[in-house]
């Protein structure tokens, strides 16, 4: 039987309005996180603190930085599965890029427990 949560969407939209605004959320993830994004090195996040630092290192590489979640859906089963964009320019290089990326979390009790992300 799949499990439906407006509650997990809800939980997931607030983390990209946090996010929109500057406030990396940490609150809303639970203390032993497991995060997957593309990383050279292919290296896989564990726990809260390791998130954080990751945001912080991460939105610090840019100059007028931006994040906007552009689609949500309920996949049912706690997860929810996303497409957003991220923007800014390099303060190394000044050059702009620009990602599109999509990505699925998994919440449980009002917290995400895992994201694992994908570029396009």
């Amino acid at each position: 039987m799949t499990v439906v949560s407006r509650e997990d969407v809800d939980v997931v939209r607030a983390i990209y309005e946090r996010w929109e605004q500057g406030d990396p959320a940490l609150e809303l993830f639970d203390p032993d996180i497991e995060w997957s994004t593309p990383h050279p090195d292919g290296a896989e996040l564990r726990g809260r603190d390791e998130v954080a630092l990751l945001i912080r290192t991460y939105a610090g590489t840019f100059h007028d930085y931006r994040i906007e979640l552009e689609e949500i859906r309920d996949l049912g089963d706690h997860r929810v599965e996303v497409r957003f964009s991220e923007s800014g320019r390099g303060k190394g290089s000044g050059a702009e890029t620009e990602l599109t990326a999509k990505g699925v979390w998994t919440v449980r009790d009002g917290r995400a427990v895992a994201f694992r992300a994908e570029t396009d």
